[in-house]
C-alpha cells in the first residue's frame, strides 16, 4: 500500500468522522446580551444604559476591563443550574441570579473555583441557588484573556458528574491511541539510524497528544488539573508542538533540497513562537486586550514560512516533503480559519477544537509515514555507502594481481587474527625470481605469482598475504600449522610448472617460520615479521628451497612448566 493510497484512506476516515460526529451542541438557554465597562463603573450604571448592550453574536472584544453577560430565562423554561464557557484564565467573576419578584443572589468566583469539564475545552461552575423562578442570570467578568470566554458562554440545565464518553470522545480517544504508535517506531528507528528528526518527531507527537487530550477534555477523566494549569499547558504545548514540527521539517527534508537559509528560518521559529507565547500568557494591563490578536497574528509568518519551504522543496524534487504537505494541509487550513476568525473575519472566534484534533491526528499519522519512508531511504543510502566503503577498503587492502590481502590489510587485522588463534607466521620468498622476469618477461612473472597464490591456498585456518614482489606471508592456526605451511611451500613448484609451462627451471621458495605459544602476549606484527624474516634469510644462506623454523615460548609458560616440574619433584 503506497503513501497515496494511505492518504486517501485517511481523508475518507476524517470525512466519515466529521459526518458522524459533527452535531451542533445544544444549550439550555439562548445566547447572552453583553456590555463592556470599566472597573470604576457600577453594576447599576451599566444596567441602566440599554444602548450599551449588544444582543447577538457581534461586537465581542477584550478591550474593556470588564464585560457583562446577561442571560434571559423565559417563563416555563427549565431553570439553568450551571454556567459554562471556554476554558481560559480571568481575573475575577461574579454570578448573579435574579427572580421575577426582584430577589437576587450573587456569588464571587475565582479561577480556582471553576471546574474543567471532560467533554471539551470547557470550564463550568454551579449558579447560586435561589428559591424562586429565575428570570435572569448576569455574569460579570474581569480581565478575560480570550474572546471565546465571552462569546462561547452559555447556561446548562443541570450540573452533574461527567457523563460517560460520547461518540465523539470515543473516536478522539481511539485516535489518541493511534498517536502513541509513532513513539515505538521512532524508538526502534533511532537505534538503527541516529537521526535528529526522529527526536523532533517524537517531541512533536507527544505535545500534539497532550494538546489533544486537553482540548478534548479527556485528560480531566484521569488527572485533576486546575483551570489555570490546563490553560497555560494547552497554550504552551501548542506553541512547542509547532516549534518541534519546524525542527522536524528542517531535519527531515533531504539536505540537497533546502538551502541553509530555509533551515535557519525554520530553526528561528523556536524563539519566535516562544516569545509570542510568553507575551500572550503574561501580558497584563493595557496589553491584555490586544495580546490574543498579536498572538494569533504571530502565526501568520509561521504558516507562510512552512508554505514557502514546502514549495521550494517540492519544486526541487524532495520526496520527504510530499508527506509533509499532505500532513500539514489540514492543520494549516484549520489554523488559517481560526486566525482569520480571531482577527475579525467572523463575528466571534470559531470553535474549531474538534477539527484541530482531527488535523493533529492526520498530521501525526501522515508525518509518521514520512518518517518510515525517510528511514527506509536513509537506510538504503547507508547500506550503499557501507557497501561502497567495503569495496574501497577491499581494493585498498587487496593485491590487484593475486587477489590476496596486502601488507596494509594484514597489519590492520593482525591483533584480531592473533586473538583468533593465528599464532604461526611464515614468510616465503621465491628463489631466483628475478631470473624469471629477465628471461621470460614480466607477463610470465605475473603468471608465476598468480600460480604461487593458488598453491598457497588460503582457507579458514590459513591467511595468505602478498607482501610485495615475490614475497608472501602465511598466518596459520592449529596444531599442524607448521606442517601445513611446509606442504604449501612444497606445492609451489608443482603448481607453477602446471600453470606456467615453458619455464627453464623449477620455481622454488625459501621460508622462515615462527610458532608462538598460546600464552604469548608480547610483540606485534613488526616484531614477529622481523623474526620470520631473519629465519628466511638463514634459509637463503643455507642453500634456498628450504624452511628455517623456531618455536617461541613465553617466559610465563616456561615459569609455569618450571613450577609444575618442581612440584612433581617435590612429590
Amino acid at each position: 500500500m503506497g503513501p497515496k493510497t494511505v492518504w486517501k484512506l485517511l481523508r475518507r476516515l476524517a470525512l466519515a468522522c466529521l459526518l458522524l460526529l459533527a452535531a451542533p451542541a445544544a444549550s439550555a438557554a439562548s445566547g447572552p446580551c453583553h456590555a463592556a465597562a470599566s472597573l470604576a463603573e457600577s453594576d447599576a450604571a451599566v444596567a441602566a444604559s440599554p444602548q450599551r448592550w449588544t444582543c447577538g453574536n457581534a461586537n465581542w472584544s477584550l478591550a474593556a476591563e470588564r464585560t457583562y453577560l446577561r442571560f434571559s430565562v423565559a417563563p416555563g423554561q427549565p431553570p439553568p443550574t450551571t454556567f459554562a464557557t471556554r476554558l481560559t484564565r480571568f481575573e475575577a467573576m461574579r454570578l448573579t441570579v435574579a427572580a421575577a419578584d426582584g430577589r437576587s443572589v450573587s456569588r464571587e468566583v475565582r479561577v480556582s473555583d471553576m471546574q474543567p469539564a471532560s467533554e471539551g475545552l470547557i470550564m463550568r461552575i454551579p449558579l447560586p441557588r435561589l428559591d424562586a423562578s429565575l428570570s435572569e442570570v448576569v455574569v460579570r467578568i474581569d480581565g478575560a484573556r480570550h474572546v471565546s470566554m465571552l462569546s462561547q458562554a452559555h447556561l446548562l440545565e443541570r450540573h452533574a458528574a461527567d457523563a460517560a464518553p460520547g461518540r465523539r470522545q470515543l473516536v478522539i480517544a481511539a485516535l489518541c491511541g493511534l498517536l502513541c504508535a509513532p513513539f515505538l517506531f521512532n524508538f526502534a528507528f533511532y537505534f538503527v539510524l541516529r537521526q535528529r528528526f526522529l527526536v523532533w518527531h517524537s517531541l512533536a507527537v507527544s505535545l500534539m497528544l497532550l494538546q489533544t487530550l486537553i482540548t478534548s477534555g479527556l485528560i480531566n477523566r484521569f488527572v485533576a488539573f486546575s483551570v489555570s494549569q490546563l490553560a497555560l499547558t494547552q497554550t504552551a504545548a501548542f506553541g512547542a508542538a509547532v516549534a518541534a514540527a519546524a525542527l522536524f521539517t528542517a531535519d527531515l527534508i533531504e539536505p540537497e533540497k533546502l538551502d541553509r537559509l530555509h533551515r535557519r528560518l525554520l530553526a528561528a521559529m523556536v524563539p519566535w513562537i516562544a516569545a509570542f507565547t510568553a507575551f500572550y500568557l503574561l501580558a497584563d494591563g493595557p496589553l491584555r486586550g490586544i495580546a490574543p490578536t498579536i498572538y494569533y497574528a504571530s502565526y501568520i509568518p509561521v504558516l507562510a514560512l512552512f508554505a514557502w519551504v514546502m514549495a521550494v522543496a517540492l519544486r526541487r524534487g524532495s520526496r520527504a516533503v510530499r508527506f509533509q504537505i499532505a500532513a500539514w494541509i489540514p492543520l494549516m487550513a484549520v489554523g488559517s480559519v481560526r486566525i482569520a476568525s480571531v482577527l475579525g473575519a467572523a463575528a466571534a472566534p470559531l470553535d474549531l477544537d474538534f477539527e484541530q484534533q482531527l488535523a493533529f491526528v492526520l498530521e501525526v499519522l501522515i508525518s509518521g509515514l514520512g518518517v518510515v519512508d525517510r528511514f527506509m531511504v536513509l537506510r538504503r543510502q547507508r547500506d550503499q555507502a557501507l557497501f561502497e566503503a567495503r569495496v574501497l577498503e577491499q581494493a585498498v587492502e587487496r593485491d590487484p594481481l593475486t587477489g590476496l590481502i596486502n601488507r596494509r590489510g594484514i597489519e590492520q587485522r593482525f591483533a584480531d587474527c592473533r586473538s583468533r588463534g593465528f599464532r604461526t607466521m611464515a614468510v616465503l620468498d621465491l628463489d631466483h625470481f628475478k631470473t624469471v622476469n629477465d628471461t621470460h618477461g614480466h607477463g610470465v612473472g605475473d603468471d608465476v605469482l598468480r600460480a604461487v597464490a593458488h598453491a598457497l591456498a588460503p582457507d579458514d585456518d590459513t591467511i595468505v598475504v602478498r607482501l610485495g614482489g615475490e614475497e608472501f606471508l602465511l598466518l596459520l592456526r592449529g596444531r599442524d600449522a607448521a606442517a601445513r605451511a611446509e606442504r604449501r611451500r612444497e606445492a609451489i613448484s608443482t603448481r607453477v610448472a602446471a600453470d606456467v609451462p615453458g619455464l627453464e627451471r623449477i620455481v622454488t621458495a625459501s621460508m622462515g617460520l615462527v610458532e608462538q605459544t598460546a600464552g604469548l602476549a608480547a610483540g606485534g606484527f613488526a616484531a614477529q615479521f622481523a623474526h620470520c624474516d631473519r629465519l628466511l634469510y638463514e634459509a637463503k644462506r643455507a642453500g634456498r628451497n628450504r624452511t628455517m623454523r623456531e618455536r617461541v615460548q613465553t617466559f610465563t609458560e616456561r615459569r609455569r612448566r618450571h613450577r609444575r616440574a618442581r612440584a612433581a619433584h617435590a612429590a
